[in-house]
């Protein structure tokens, strides 16, 4: 059994919290779907779907809504464990550094 889906969540907080950033927790009643967290930093704002390594694909709810949201010019991604948000936190850094 992997990292369950929360362990991901809290450590995306802390990665981001350690970098200088804040995150939300998502919830919009009436729209399914939605990413689970928004990351903001340095004036950034990007919108974070969270998956454990088992099962890190996307439902096809969870990709309309990534879909939606980037065609209005919104900065999405979905991270699937631990790795993929040290590889996010890696990037915002050189990004912002």
């Amino acid at each position: 059994m992997g990292v369950r889906e929360n362990k991901v969540e809290t450590y995306l907080d802390e990665q981001i919290k350690a970098i200088g950033g804040i995150t939300r927790k998502w919830v919009s009643p009436g729209r399914t779907g939605v990413p689970d967290r928004i990351v903001i930093i340095n004036g950034d704002v990007w919108f974070v779907e969270l998956k454990t390594m088992d099962d890190g694909r996307l439902k096809s709810h969870q990709e309309r809504e990534q879909e939606r949201l980037q065609a209005h010019g919104a900065k999405v991604v979905t991270l699937a464990g631990h790795s993929q948000v040290d590889e996010f936190i890696y990037a915002l850094q050189k990004v912002h550094s």
